[in-house]
């Protein structure tokens, strides 16, 4: 039977919450909270799970497995062991002090659970950065829509995909429509080639100045794309004549 565990130090008869701590602080208070709840059932091998914990809440920053592997690998070689340490993770979102996250297209990478404090994410899609947020006005208008449904939540998540500061940095003002990312607005700017491409294009009803949605671009099968609310499957040929220029607003056109 699992014992309680503190949630906050107690100081001078009053409770501390985890909200307004240093880093410091806030670390040592949740690696003693997680040594009482490892004493309480007799866990195994307590002090190594401590000192992978000393090192999870060391690195402010989302950890897949493999990426905890390399630093144990580098400060605690001899606690180098997967099934181990997959064990002592899952314990760590067992009992609160981590949030295992499920991403598209990623390995699930393990953050800090912070009391009192959420955030949200956003993911590239192209290089796989992982950036938080937090919006005081977003979560209170989640729970305003929430009372209009006459909804109770306990939780919830969001996850906005897309591509990073850097990565839109690196890229070309103008690109081929065949390496837009799924889910990416873009409005046509030039088309190659001579009349009959232009006439192609033309009888899908895309011209220069056209705005697109990227609905799926994959190595197999043509590209799909929405225009005015239809879709259009591209092939690889044509779409390699189309450029395209990213339009972060949306179009009413879509």
């Amino acid at each position: 039977m699992f014992g309680f565990f503190r949630s906050a130090k107690s100081k001078g008869g009053q409770t501390v919450g985890s909200e307004g701590l240093d880093p410091q602080t806030q670390h040592q208070q949740e690696r003693e909270q997680f040594q009482e709840v490892l004493e309480s059932f007799n866990a195994s091998r307590i002090e190594e799970r401590l000192k992978v914990l000393d090192i999870f809440l060391s690195v402010e920053e989302h950890l897949t497995l493999t990426g905890l592997e390399g630093i144990i690998r580098e400060k605690r070689p001899e606690l180098l062991d997967r099934e181990f340490l997959k064990e002592t993770m899952e314990m760590f979102c067992q009992f609160g002090f981590a949030q295992k996250q499920l991403f598209v297209t990623q390995e699930p990478v393990y953050e800090h659970h912070h009391l009192g404090m959420h955030h949200d994410h956003f993911i590239c899609t192209r290089c796989g950065k992982i950036q938080e947020f937090a919006n005081h006005d977003l979560e209170r208008l989640q729970h305003e829509i929430a009372r209009q449904f006459q909804f109770h939540p306990l939780q919830h998540k969001m996850e906005i995909y897309g591509l990073c500061a850097l990565c839109m940095a690196q890229r070309e003002p103008a690109l081929s429509l065949q390496y837009a990312a799924n889910g990416e607005r873009v409005r046509i700017v030039t088309i190659l080639g001579g009349r009959e491409v232009q006439a192609r294009l033309s009888d899908m009803g895309l011209a220069v100045g056209t705005c697109l949605e990227i609905v799926s671009n994959h190595s197999a099968g043509p590209l799909i794309v929405a225009s005015k609310g239809t879709r259009l499957a591209i092939n690889a040929g044509l779409a390699k004549k189309v450029m395209v220029a990213h339009a972060c607003r949306q179009a009413d056109e879509l």
